[in-house]
């Protein structure tokens, strides 16, 4: 399967699918994503940009390292768990509850980023193992372990098409969907007027995004080859009739677009302007780049609304590319 596909065909956008696996290094590339920066391997520096991170509470970057855990407690704790934790991301299913007990007991599976297990002291060897720096950031106590764990499961989420899944599915007997314990992740590059469609959708999305107040490199821009007319209904966006010159348009809207970038870089390297100002001369078309995380149930319903016919073609051509990749991945 490939780790790369380019929606729009112009050698510019892509989605890249990342491998799902916590780690204090995650944590660094999702921060450094802002800055248009990758890390290979950590060095001390990246000690330094996890604490900063920890202390001033900037939380996504933790929010891309997830944990699956199987975990068992009486009714009471889970009842007062539930409520203490209710503001978080995380995901439950009920494996079974007991009564034969007092006080009785709930057996389940939880999911939930690293930044929610942190913040309520839910703490595994694997959380020390792959987030070490992350935990001592965050000052956790050395080596301590979740009192209700049973076991940890997170090595599964990126297995989402093993039988696991399925015998997990049988063993719980609630009725339960495994599209909501899993996640995916990817790294992609869309024009921002597509980007803005895509981010609508919040529920169960962690994003972290290039930002043009620290990254001042020559921006890319997204040229359509062919321009299409306006619906006579207005909420249909476009119709499938293309403009007679659409091949002459393609020239001239480049030439404006590249003189806009002209402009940008003359600001930056001439004129000495601030990357946060010259930005805003930077049109729509121009291509950003996130890392995201989310659950396969929330991809599912953002690719149920994106591949509608009345979407706009672009969002339909990512949406359709990431529909391919989790059927792929789920069969």
């Amino acid at each position: 399967m490939m780790n790369k596909v380019d929606p729009l065909g112009d050698g510019i956008s892509s989605i890249e699918l990342l491998p799902v696996a916590p780690s204090d290094l995650q944590v660094v590339n999702s921060a450094r994503v802002s800055m248009g920066k990758q890390t290979i391997k950590l060095t001390d520096k990246d000690t330094g940009l996890i604490n900063y991170l920890a202390k001033h509470k900037h939380w996504t970057p933790f929010s891309h390292s997830h944990y699956l855990l199987e975990r068992k407690m009486s009714i009471k704790n889970y009842i007062v768990w539930c409520a203490r934790s209710v503001d978080e991301q995380f995901v439950r299913s009920i494996i079974e509850v007991d009564f034969s007990s007092c006080d009785g007991n709930v057996h389940f599976y939880e999911r939930g980023s690293l930044y929610a297990f942190i913040k309520h002291d839910v703490l595994t060897e694997r959380m020390w193992n792959h987030n070490l720096r992350s935990l001592m950031a965050f000052k956790c106590k050395p080596h301590s372990v979740d009192k209700y764990l049973v076991k940890d499961w997170t090595h599964m989420l990126s297995t989402i098409n093993d039988d696991w899944w399925k015998k997990a599915e049988l063993y719980t007997g609630l009725g339960w969907s495994p599209e909501k314990l899993q996640i995916a992740q990817f790294r992609i590059r869309m024009p921002v007027f597509v980007a803005r469609q895509w981010f609508k959708h919040q529920i169960g999305f962690t994003r972290n995004e290039v930002s043009r107040r620290y990254v001042a490199d020559t921006p890319e821009f997204f040229i359509p080859h062919e321009w299409r007319l306006q619906a006579d209904n207005v909420k249909q966006g476009s119709s499938s009739e293309l403009h007679e010159y659409s091949k002459d348009m393609q020239g001239w809207i480049a030439d404006t677009t590249y003189g806009v970038q002209s402009k940008y870089n003359e600001l930056i390297e001439e004129e000495n302007i601030c990357p946060e100002q010259a930005r805003s001369i930077l049109p729509q078309s121009m291509y950003t780049e996130f890392v995201e995380t989310a659950s396969i149930d929330a991809y599912n319903r953002l690719i149920s609304l994106r591949t509608e016919e009345h979407a706009q073609l672009e969002v339909q051509k990512y949406a359709n590319s990431l529909k391919k990749w989790l059927t792929t991945v789920a069969e």
